[in-house]
């Protein structure tokens, strides 16, 4: 029953707001939410790999009665069409199509995880338009920015021949919405009851085999196979405006689990840190105390102190 009361709360909440559609690269049916106020200054909201729109409902929330804040669905996620292709440019291309159709200026730019390298891209790529960028551990792991040499790049892109093989678009059927809940909940356990009910109530529709399913094309892993990490420096060397790089306290176990053993040292994390804050012509970096990766789920309310003291400090 207490299930029930919080996903009928949550659908009240969230039909405040408007969600509305836009076409974005290669006619790709694109969703985004809009909170209100177009006459205050523009925040676009851009999520990580495999969450949505409202996902970012908590720091969306937070800072809607002072900004125009729109939070998008990316391709194959969400209420967005599921195209079947997923290159960095499209990703990049689709973020230009929303603020194109919105008609938005002088945006605030927010994103989490993939979410941030799509736009620090853009940001370096358009910085008439970008007047301040937030990444809420949007930069990956240390050592992605290396040029590997002829031999690694060979064996590299044999993993990544590999991984393509592998890709699949069939999504893991659940029984119903609450499992979703439980296995949400379960994998992130300082989620707040209602943020999952949020995610969950705009996260799942149904698998053609009966019950539901995520709504997020595991397909959409193929852009890091469109991404020249190497590349990255350059483009965070380009970004103008000031930049405010969040990272969580236990970030760096995320990524101790992905990738071989040894290679995420402390030392060689911190020191990785550091060393992109000073490649920004203007960044700050900031630690959420007991949250890892997923920072926003895990403490949504030093995150949105964190985003509202740093649009403070950099001209409201």
């Amino acid at each position: 029953m207490r299930s029930q009361q919080i996903g009928n709360l949550s659908r009240g909440i969230v039909e405040e707001f408007k969600r509305f559609f836009y076409t974005g690269s290669a006619d790709c049916r694109l969703s985004a939410v809009d909170f209100g106020n177009p006459e205050k200054p523009d925040v676009l909201i851009v999520h990580g790999m495999r969450d949505h729109a409202m996902s970012m409902f908590s720091l969306a929330e937070a800072l809607s009665d002072n900004y125009h804040v729109i939070a998008m669905d990316m391709r194959g996620h969400g209420q967005s069409d599921n195209p079947g292709t997923y290159t960095m440019v499209q990703f990049v291309a689709d973020v230009r199509s929303l603020i194109l159709h919105a008609r938005l200026s002088k945006v605030t730019l927010i994103a989490h995880s993939l979410g941030g390298h799509i736009a620090y891209r853009y940001t370096a790529m358009y910085p008439d338009e970008i007047v301040r960028l937030i990444l809420l551990d949007g930069l990956g792991p240390p050592g992605i920015e290396a040029k590997l040499d002829e031999g690694n790049l060979l064996e590299s892109m044999r993993n990544d021949v590999n991984v393509s093989m592998a890709v699949t678009t069939q999504r893991r059927a659940m029984k119903d919405a609450s499992e979703a809940l439980t296995r949400l909940t379960s994998n992130n356990p300082q989620l707040s009851k209602m943020s999952a009910q949020i995610i969950v109530d705009h996260g799942v529709e149904p698998h053609p085999d009966g019950g539901v399913q995520w709504c997020w094309d595991p397909a959409i892993h193929m852009v890091w196979l469109t991404t020249a990490h190497h590349e990255n420096e350059t483009f965070w060397r380009s970004v103008e405006c000031p930049v405010l790089m969040v990272t969580g306290e236990f970030s760096r176990n995320y990524w101790e689990k992905r990738l071989p053993a040894g290679s995420v040292e402390e030392a060689l994390y911190e020191s990785t840190l550091q060393r992109r804050r000073k490649l920004f012509q203007n960044a700050q970096h900031q630690v959420v105390e007991n949250a890892g990766h997923m920072l926003h789920y895990d403490q949504p309310e030093q995150v949105n102190v964190l985003v509202k003291e740093f649009l403070a400090r950099t001209g409201g």
